[in-house]
């Protein structure tokens, strides 16, 4: 019996190391598409924001304004969309199976017709569907200073 149950104990200890494995590389799989979908709305790139964003894919704005995947992307590639850097920080990923949060910080520079620049908190949603990671919602808020 003690046995059965340290063979059972050893098993689950030799497996714990996989499953850390596996996550931390899709944690940085999600990372490096969290980055690429940034660099894609600001350097106006239609065709990775059509790969990234899932047919479903919702945005709740900085500005209050909600868009589906076809207003985001025309958003995107619109002329009042004019920001010049975006960068990310202190970026969090928690990962559900087949889905993946992302929290953190935004920095927007530049300007937008109807936004203002400056920093933000961001929480996005990915889905692995089809063996790859779409993002299906995104939520952006204002930093309020105090």
């Amino acid at each position: 019996m003690k046995r059965a149950v340290v063979l059972t104990l050893l098993g689950f200890v030799v497996s714990f190391p996989a499953h850390s494995q596996t996550a931390n590389a899709t944690e940085q799989e999600i990372l490096k598409l969290e980055q690429t979908l940034i660099d894609a709305d600001h350097r106006h790139e239609r065709a990775t924001l059509e790969r990234l964003l899932a047919d479903d894919f919702l945005a709740l704005n900085s500005n209050g304004t909600m868009e589906n995947k076809a207003e985001a992307i025309a958003w995107s590639v619109s002329a009042d969309n004019k920001w010049t850097d975006a960068k990310l920080s202190n970026l969090r990923v928690r990962i559900y199976g087949d889905a993946a949060v992302v929290t953190g910080n935004l920095m927007l520079t530049g300007s937008a017709k109807g936004y203002v620049s400056g920093p933000r908190l961001i929480t996005d949603v990915w889905v692995r569907r089809d063996g790859r990671w779409q993002a299906v919602s995104e939520h952006v808020s204002l930093v309020v200073k105090q």
